[in-house]
């Protein structure tokens, strides 16, 4: 027989308005074989009257169908048809004559109290799921001091949405709750549940709702499991691509001599390094190393550049980690004796056709800093060296408008 695909119009818990639906298909001569919240199955046939009447009955994973039941509805004419989301059956007769599943309120109402009772633990335990999500990502967005690059290259974008794909699911589950409520209440009162109601034609959020889900899952999966594997190993210099790096062999003069560290081919003095993450699809780190100079300091570079997918965090991002980077505490390297006071100042450069720019100097000369942003690009240098960002400006800005 011919399969019909029927998008579901009834919420699974309007059990008057589910019956409703399926008689009236059956009616039109589709008769279901397999039940679903989004579509169902029919098989066609001869138009035909059929009563349909909803059972609860939750079952976990490992628990099969009640035979014993199957078996003693099929007795008064009623055939199991299929079950709702594994919490009710769907039986259904063809017999005029069939008596009703029940006759006694009060004994319904304990069925349905059950179903009802474990559709409102679902819901608190959704609820307490999106709260500790929502305590997890403040932590991680606030933990560390840097909440704009925590967005960037953390976990915290598909957290956020998981977030509010969880709320979403909180609000559809209230209507459910309602409903299984209002028929709960009903039996307790005595009244039989009506099997016969006005049911909508369709419900015109389900899908873009069924999509969007699909969408928040492929993002999970992307951002966590497949991004962090696309990128990470050590390249040459030469190897860097999308801009023009400030060279440390310019903020040194004519006199620069590089350092090298190479084990098994790779020198990790100097190298560059490329990431992949959902919020900057491409992230560039660059360090070189040169030799230590004459007074003992150490001449190195850092570079962190990024391409935003949200272009406003490209300034924010910029300001934040030139504010982080003054604080000398995120590598090893910046790090100064604890009883040294540090003293920086900023120069900041508005009007140079750039979203931001601005240059940190530690007083002492030890440790400098440039942040740059346009148009969706950050370039964030980290130095110290005998040169002076100051008078490399032009460079710094070509890597975000090259």
């Amino acid at each position: 027989m011919k399969r019909v695909y029927k998008l579901t119009p009834v919420r699974e818990y309007d059990v008057a308005g589910v019956e409703s639906w399926l008689e009236d298909m059956a009616r039109r001569g589709l008769y279901l074989k397999k039940f679903r919240p989004l579509f169902c199955t029919f098989e066609r046939g001869d138009s035909g009257e059929v009563r349909y009447r909803l059972e609860p009955h939750r079952r976990v994973l490992d628990d099969e169908l009640p035979q014993s039941m199957l078996e003693l509805y099929e007795q008064f004419g009623w055939d199991c048809v299929d079950e709702v989301n594994r919490s009710m059956l769907i039986f259904s007769t063809r017999n005029p004559d069939a008596p009703e599943l029940h006759t006694d309120p009060e004994l319904q109402e304990t069925q349905w109290r059950k179903l009802y009772q474990s559709a409102r633990n679902g819901f608190v335990a959704n609820l307490l799921l999106a709260l500790a999500l929502l305590a997890f990502t403040g932590y991680l967005l606030l933990g560390e001091g840097t909440p704009v690059l925590s967005l960037v290259e953390d976990s915290i974008f598909p957290l956020v949405l998981l977030e509010l794909w969880v709320i979403a699911q909180l609000m559809a589950s209230i209507p459910d709750l309602s409903l299984l409520s209002a028929a709960v209440r009903r039996l307790k009162e005595g009244v039989p549940l009506e099997h016969r109601a006005v049911y909508p034609r369709r419900r015109p959020w389900a899908v873009p709702a069924f999509l969007v889900s699909l969408i928040v899952l492929l993002v999970l999966i992307v951002g966590n499991y497949i991004l962090p594997f696309t990128g990470g190993g050590l390249r040459p210099l030469d190897e860097v691509q999308d801009f023009l790096p400030l060279s440390l062999a310019s903020l040194e003069g004519p006199d620069y001599q590089p350092d090298a560290y190479v084990s098994d081919g790779t020198d990790y003095a100097n190298f560059s390094r490329q990431e992949h993450y959902l919020l900057c699809w491409r992230q560039w780190e660059v360090v070189e190393t040169g030799k230590w100079s004459a007074d003992g300091q150490w001449t190195r570079m850092e570079i962190q550049w990024y391409d935003l997918a949200l272009p406003f965090l490209a300034r924010p991002l910029a300001q934040e980690q030139l504010q982080a980077a003054t604080q000398l505490e995120d590598d090893i390297w910046w790090i100064a004796p604890e009883d040294e006071e540090r003293t920086w100042s900023i120069t900041q450069y508005p009007g140079q056709g750039l979203d931001y720019l601005a240059v940190a100097r530690e007083e002492s000369g030890r440790f400098q800093i440039a942040a740059v942003a346009l148009d969706g690009r950050t370039a964030v240098v980290r130095y110290t060296g005998q040169g002076n960002l100051n008078d490399h400006l032009e460079e710094i800005a070509a890597m975000v408008t090259g």
